[in-house]
């Protein structure tokens, strides 16, 4: 196979972007290319020595439609600069597209398979928040697990515009991480990402939440196939280099205003647009109310109104662009 690697990056993930570089150096099968597509005015720390480094304007939608874009090879390793996994990582998730006649194929956060640190290895405390989480994932209409495509309550949260997994294994998945994954070139370029530039054009931030949704469900809309690589993970390094905050209550404001905006235009656009049945209409009720809700309740001390008020903002801000692009 010939494939090329894509990153983006501002430069300042230190140590963690050198430790993704030496998992790129060490794989089994070298990549053709090297793309790495950072914004004028930054600068890299680290080097392998080979890469193509694209400038481009700063913002996390853009970076990776560019990186896309430019890139040659006839499979595309797509990743955030903050990522280490082991040297079969890219023949792996190749083999398996191969085998399974996919289009897209996605490996499990935070797995480290060279340790063999299983989820099926939890300890029961892990699986108790992993359950709470779950729970919270599918009140609030963003993350619903479920082998059961034709389940009422399926269909309602997953037209709430999240992210889901079904089965994700054996079956073909509408979403997954967007840090990382292994697709066709021509199948990423189809997508054609430099359309959703909205996704980071918020008046209070910036950040680009929804751009995983958005990107695997327009892909899934095209018929596009993704799914899991079986036993094949990555551990994110976190090193949150793209939304730092300066106090949990700005944290706090991003979060909501950027889901709230976000998740309602790609509601909009991306299902309600294409689907305009009952379900989704009642899907895209369901995770407005239910994640305003939520919020509410668990930032009910005044010293995280402002968080609330950003929320609101963003739904706001949600309806009048839809408003404005009919």
């Amino acid at each position: 196979m010939t494939y090329s690697v894509v990153i983006r990056t501002l430069g300042n993930t230190g140590d963690k972007y050198l430790r993704m570089l030496q998992a790129i150096e060490h794989q089994t099968v070298k990549p053709m290319e090297i793309l790495v597509v950072i914004p004028e005015g930054y600068t890299l720390d680290h080097q392998l020595g080979n890469e193509r480094i694209i400038r481009s304007e700063k913002g996390m939608v853009t970076q990776r439609a560019i990186g896309i874009a430019e890139a040659a090879g006839d499979y595309l390793l797509v990743l955030d600069d903050d990522l280490d996994f082991p040297a079969d990582f890219a023949e792996k998730m190749y083999n398996h597209l191969q085998e399974n006649h996919l289009d897209c194929t996605l490996a499990f956060p935070n797995w480290d398979c060279r340790n063999d640190v299983t989820p099926s290895k939890t300890s029961k405390k892990q699986q108790l928040l992993s359950t709470i989480k779950r729970a919270r994932g599918a009140f609030t209409g963003q993350v619903f697990y479920s082998r059961r495509k034709s389940e009422w309550f399926d269909v309602i949260t997953r037209t709430a515009g999240h992210r889901t997994y079904v089965n994700c294994e054996d079956k073909l998945c509408q979403a997954g991480c967007f840090q990382c994954f292994f697709i066709k070139n021509n199948i990423a370029k189809a997508v054609r990402f430099d359309e959703e530039a909205w996704l980071e054009q918020g008046s209070l931030s910036q950040y680009a939440a929804y751009d995983d949704a958005v990107f695997f469900y327009k892909m899934y809309l095209q018929g596009g196939r993704i799914a899991y690589t079986p036993k094949t993970g990555y551990i994110h390094l976190d090193a949150g280099a793209g939304r730092k905050a300066k106090s949990k209550l700005e944290a706090k404001r991003i979060r909501l205003y950027s889901i709230a905006r976000n998740r309602t235009i790609f509601w909009h656009k991306h299902i309600w647009s294409n689907r305009r049945t009952l379900h989704t209409l009642l899907g895209g009720i369901y995770g407005m109310v239910n994640y305003a809700i939520y919020n509410i309740l668990i930032n009910a001390d005044p010293k995280y109104w402002p968080a609330i008020g950003a929320m609101i903002q963003g739904y706001r801000e949600a309806f009048h662009y839809i408003k404005q692009n009919k």
